[in-house]
C-alpha cells in the first residue's frame, strides 16, 4: 500500500521494535476505510486507538522470527518449529502478571519480554537487541575427504575466512561468520 510523505514521517518516529507492527496496523485502518494510500489522519487514528487500548495487547512476552521459513537463502539451521516450543513455554508462563507487579502504571508493548530466533548469522531480526536472542549457526569442519583444490569455498565466503594451504582448506575461524556457505559450496565434502 502507498504511502503519503507526511503518513511515512510520522511512522519513521515509531520506535524500530515495535514499526512493522505498528505499520500494518495502520494500513489496515486505512483499507478498513477504503483509502488506497496511507494518509497521515490514518497514523493518527490509529495511534489514538492503539494508545488508549495498549495494555490489552500486552501479552507478556513477543516471540519473532526472521522470514526464513519462508525460503531464505542464507538459512544455516532448519528448525521450524523452535518458535512454536518457545511460545508452548512462554505461553504457559503468566508474563503479563508478572510484568503488572514489577512495572508501575500500564503496561506498555515495550515492557514486554522479547525473544528472537533467527535462522543465519545475518540476524535480519535482530537478536542482539533483545531479551534472549538466538542465532542459527553451521560451523565449517575438515573431514578426511581430498580436497579439488576448485577453490568454490573461497569465492562462496565473502568474509575470507577461508583459504587454501597445499590443497587443504584452512577455516579462520575468527573472519569466519559460521553460515555454512563454504558447507555448501564444497562439491567433494572435504568442509562440512
Amino acid at each position: 500500500m502507498q504511502w503519503t510523505k507526511e503518513a511515512d514521517k510520522a511512522i519513521s518516529r515509531v520506535p524500530f521494535f515495535v514499526r512493522k507492527r505498528v505499520r500494518k496496523r495502520v494500513e489496515e485502518e486505512a483499507r478498513s476505510a477504503g483509502a488506497k494510500e496511507v494518509l497521515l489522519d490514518h497514523v493518527r487514528s490509529s495511534q489514538q486507538k492503539f494508545l488508549g487500548n495498549m495494555e490489552s495487547e500486552v501479552r507478556g512476552y513477543r516471540i519473532e522470527n526472521c522470514f526464513s521459513p519462508g525460503g531464505c537463502p542464507n538459512r544455516a539451521v532448519e528448525d521450524n518449529d523452535l518458535v512454536n516450543r518457545l511460545e508452548k513455554l512462554a505461553s504457559g508462563k503468566n508474563l503479563k502478571a508478572f510484568l503488572k507487579k514489577k512495572v508501575s502504571g500500564p503496561l506498555k508493548i515495550h515492557h514486554e519480554f522479547r525473544m528472537v530466533v533467527s535462522d543465519c548469522p545475518n540476524a535480519c531480526s535482530r537478536p542482539q537487541i533483545v531479551d534472549v536472542g538466538i542465532i542459527g549457526a553451521w560451523k565449517p569442519r575438515l573431514t578426511d575427504e581430498t580436497c579439488s583444490d576448485c577453490g568454490a569455498c573461497l569465492e562462496s565466503c565473502k568474509e575470507g575466512a577461508v583459504r587454501l594451504a597445499e590443497s587443504v582448506p584452512i577455516i579462520d575461524e575468527d573472519r569466519c561468520l559460521f553460515c555454512g556457505q563454504c558447507i555448501q559450496a564444497c562439491p567433494t565434502g572435504t568442509i562440512s
